[in-house]
């Protein structure tokens, strides 16, 4: 690992929840997005195709590191997965309690389960869902709960996302000994641009 490499792992594993971090090298990305292919595959859900935009956008960051989760992590209020029809999100997961409550009182929007919502406006619905013309997505979201030691990589664009189960086996098998203990999984943690001495660094 290089210094910046060291300065990743040491702000993940200091991230609770986050029980061990390492570099993914990029020998892997490609078996990385052939599961992810796998996975969509098999993803129907019964409503549309899974595709898992936010592994693939890691996938194609400079730096990318593979992060074992517990059940401590706080996976924040973000929505980890979305409903597009085309480029447009139609229905989306909500987690904020306040938000839920104040979506609860609209007439536009039905609640498909408890922490995802349909907008009805957007949606011939349910005939754009059951002529699967609409899909789910897996975003990828900022990773604000890694704070390098290092005031230049703040500046970077740290990203984070979700990998599939078939993805989650694999990165489990390849990195962490196939640890299969109950409530772990994996998350992918990108760095979008880095930081150089000339660009970014404090005025001196």
């Amino acid at each position: 690992m290089d210094d910046v490499d060291r300065t990743i792992v040491a702000a993940l594993n200091c991230v609770k929840g986050l029980k061990t971090a390492l570099p993914l090298p990029k020998d892997d990305v490609d078996a990385v997005l052939q599961k992810e292919l796998e996975a969509e595959e098999r993803s129907l859900m019964g409503l549309g195709k899974v595709i898992n935009t936010g592994v693939r956008k890691i996938m194609t960051c400079e730096r990318v590191y593979v992060a074992l989760t517990t059940m401590a992590f706080d996976w924040g209020c973000d929505a980890s997965l979305i409903l597009k029809k085309g480029d447009e999100t139609v229905g989306e997961e909500v987690r904020d309690p306040d938000v839920i409550a104040g979506l609860q009182k609209r007439k536009d929007v039905w609640f498909m389960h408890r922490n995802f919502v349909i907008y009805k406006d957007r949606i011939a619905f349910p005939q754009d869902i059951m002529k699967k013309i609409c899909h789910f997505e897996i975003p990828c979201l900022p990773a604000d709960f890694c704070v390098p030691d290092d005031d230049r990589l703040r500046c970077a664009a740290i990203l984070y996302a979700a990998p599939s189960t078939l993805n989650d086996i694999f990165l489990k098998t390849q990195y962490f000994d196939g640890v299969d203990e109950q409530g772990t999984g994996t998350i992918l943690v990108g760095i979008q641009k880095e930081a150089t001495d000339e660009q970014d660094a404090p005025e001196p």
